[in-house]
């Protein structure tokens, strides 16, 4: 028989070699071991004493991620029907909406990948972006496919709005990590109130591209791709890269009566913004001198797992 499971982990990136990733601050909160599971083709997968919590490192991009979420719920080794589903990993945050170090649950999580892109150097001029939806002709417009094969069935996902409410409330007064380097690297955005704010937990929609983006231009096509998508519903607070992918193989994992999607939270903490301040290179800002410029990454990581703990452990106390 099955090993019934009340909680799942899913990480994204675990660098090793001394380097902190997202499952890092989990294993010893939860004593995770590396565990085998024959057959499925996964390296990273770590279970708690009782095996009453599963974690998994997905891999980067939304497609590593579905496939690795996709081989874990097929097992057959474990019992995921009932269980509940966390994701939790790092973010860019939109400094119009969000913070460094701060928490942020999503409420609706959009794809910024499935869409039509022309070189905006050859599109219309008064075209602010080169990217629009599938079955529309212009950005933003109305697309011809929003229930067929390409629409909204794929675009988008909605978090339960119960289980949501709920993580909040346990999750909202928690007092979070916030070094002082936070305000130095935030000083530059103070037209930006938000972006001044100390960590704390909020709610906010989040984007998944596998395209690691920055910049002024791009952050305004994200806010206005997630309203479009969720018809005003939701606002562009953080950027990621894998969390539709794990939302359409729990999705499948669910029309196998493996899992269910209303099990599901996705939580991202703020490492970076999404553009650079005013005056300053997009291009600078990104990489910096040597590697991507993470600021908040520290914080990000030791705050994620704080809120997510807390929320690990109602659901093993359960």
């Amino acid at each position: 028989m099955p090993e019934r499971v009340k909680a799942v982990l899913v990480t994204m990136f675990e660098p090793g070699g001394g380097q902190p990733g997202e499952l890092s601050p989990y294993i010893d909160l939860f004593g995770l071991e590396p565990i085998e599971i024959p057959g499925a083709g996964l390296d990273h997968v770590f279970a708690n004493a009782d095996r009453s919590l599963i974690a998994i490192v997905a891999g980067v991009g939304t497609a590593n991620t579905a496939v690795s979420v996709m081989a874990l719920g097929l097992c057959g080794m474990f019992d995921f029907s009932t269980a509940h589903w966390l994701v939790s990993g790092i973010a860019g945050v939109n400094p119009r909406e969000g913070s460094l170090g701060s928490v942020y649950w999503a409420d609706w999580v959009v794809d910024g990948d499935l869409g039509h892109e022309v070189d905006l150097r050859s599109a219309p001029q008064d075209w602010p972006i080169g990217i629009f939806p599938l079955g529309a002709k212009e950005p933003y417009g109305p697309s011809t496919l929003e229930s067929g094969l390409f629409g909204r069935p794929y675009q988008r996902f909605q978090i339960n709005p119960e289980l949501l409410a709920w993580a909040m409330s346990e999750t909202a007064d928690l007092a979070l990590e916030n070094p002082p380097e936070l305000a130095g690297e935030s000083a530059d955005f103070q037209e930006f109130p938000a972006a001044v704010e100390a960590p704390h937990v909020a709610i906010g929609g989040t984007l998944s591209a596998a395209r690691f983006w920055h910049g002024e231009h791009h952050n305004e096509w994200a806010e206005h791709w997630i309203r479009y998508w969720t018809d005003g519903q939701s606002k562009f607070v953080t950027s990621a890269m894998e969390d539709t992918g794990t939302m359409h193989a729990i999705g499948q994992l669910q029309r196998m009566e493996r899992a269910r999607q209303d099990h599901v939270l996705v939580m991202r903490a703020g490492s970076n913004f999404t553009m650079p301040p005013t005056g300053k290179d997009a291009v600078q800002n990104l990489i910096g001198d040597a590697e991507p410029n993470y600021p908040g990454m520290v914080a990000a990581l030791a705050n994620s797992s704080r809120v997510g703990g807390k929320i690990i452990n109602a659901w093993l106390s359960a």
